[in-house]
Formats: C-alpha cells, sequence, structure tokens
C-alpha cells in the first residue's frame, strides 16, 4: 500500500518542460489582475525549477504543495494545466538583492535612531517577499515585496515596482515606489524604514518579456 502511495505521488509530480534554465516563476501577475477584476483566480503558485526538478515555494520562497498537472513553455514564461484542466501563467522572476533599515524601539545612549540595518535580503520581481525586523532585534517587522508589473490593457506602462508591508497586511502595502521594468535598482525612504533592492545580474536571454 505504500509502494502504490508512493508511485501515485511520483505520477503527480510535476516535470519542467526540456532545457528550462534554472528560476523561480509564479502566477502573480495574473492573479493580482484578476482579482482586481474580480474575475475567478487561479491559486497563487510558485515553482521553483533546479537540478532537482520541481518544487512549490511560496512568496518567501518557503516549501509549498506542488499542485498536480502538467508544464508547459518557454524560458521566460510557463503554463501550468491542473488536473482539472484550468491553465494560468507563470512568469520567470529575476533574482534580487536588497537592504532594508528600520529603526530600532530603544534609542542609543546619546539618544539618537539606533537603525537595524539587514544587507542580502534575497526575493525576485514576481511578487517574491522578504522580511526583516522584528523577533529579537528590537526593530519592528517589515516585509519587502516586488513585482514586475505588465498590465494586461489600458494606457498603462509596465513598471519594476517595490512594496512596503507590515507582516498582518499582506494585500494592503503601506507605501511603494516604483521605475521603468529597465532599471537595476530600486529605493524607499519613508522616514521610519528605507530600503533598496538591485536586479542580479542574469542571461537577458531569459528575463521575462
Amino acid at each position: 500500500m505504500m509502494l502504490a502511495a508512493l508511485m501515485a505521488g511520483a505520477a503527480a509530480a510535476l516535470t519542467a518542460p526540456p532545457g528550462i534554465a534554472p528560476g523561480v516563476f509564479t502566477n502573480e501577475e495574473e492573479v493580482y489582475f484578476d482579482r482586481a477584476a474580480k474575475r475567478p483566480a487561479a491559486p497563487w503558485t510558485g515553482l521553483k525549477i533546479g537540478a532537482g526538478g520541481v518544487a512549490a515555494v511560496d512568496a518567501y520562497g518557503r516549501p509549498a504543495t506542488l499542485p498536480s498537472g502538467t508544464l508547459s513553455g518557454a524560458q521566460s514564461r510557463l503554463t501550468l494545466t491542473f488536473a482539472d484542466g484550468r491553465t494560468t501563467q507563470l512568469r520567470r522572476g529575476r533574482p534580487v538583492t536588497c537592504w532594508g533599515s528600520v529603526p530600532r524601539a530603544a534609542k542609543k545612549a546619546d539618544g539618537s535612531e539606533d537603525w537595524l540595518f539587514e544587507r542580502t535580503l534575497k526575493l525576485h520581481d514576481q511578487g517574491g517577499r522578504v522580511a526583516f525586523g522584528g523577533g529579537d532585534t528590537g526593530a519592528a517587522p517589515v516585509v519587502l515585496r516586488l513585482r514586475n508589473v505588465v498590465w494586461p490593457s489600458g494606457p498603462n506602462q509596465p513598471s519594476l515596482v517595490l512594496y512596503v508591508h507590515k507582516p498582518g497586511s499582506p494585500d494592503i502595502a503601506e507605501s511603494y515606489s516604483w521605475a521603468d521594468p529597465s532599471a537595476r535598482r530600486i529605493g524607499i525612504n519613508l522616514r521610519w524604514m528605507q530600503a533598496s533592492c538591485t536586479i542580479d545580474k542574469v542571461n537577458k536571454d531569459l528575463e521575462t518579456r
């Protein structure tokens, strides 16, 4: 019985199309605009393709439940066809490295602000999120989120958007900044926090278009 269960699980495992380079893909943009238009939206899905195969991840890069279905597509975009026949489009995320800073609750001995400074915060630009502060740092927790927005219609231009969230409000940002998608760096300063994110060097042939 255990062997049968293992075989069933193996049969349901997703496999990447041949030749797809390692990376993270999500359907962040499709889900965002479907929800905004009050259309039925697919479940938010993140897939990490690597030497070990395909794994599901959440927006923070943590392990998630792998959906059943099949994958097709090319280097910058994939189509996931669920077992029930529905499809969703996943875009390749560009890897990003950020730094973030937020003041600790307790000031320094001289009365000045004591800023927590976190380096090498890793995420991607397809709805990736990263948290810093909180816990025993003495500073308020902050979540950064990054999107490479491509509007499905209308006059709005594509934009690289950096959002600042508090952990209790994952869908409503405290504020955000934006830049042209060709920019390699984007930052934000809200006085109570600061952050800057740089697109890691990647093969341009793999970037989402």
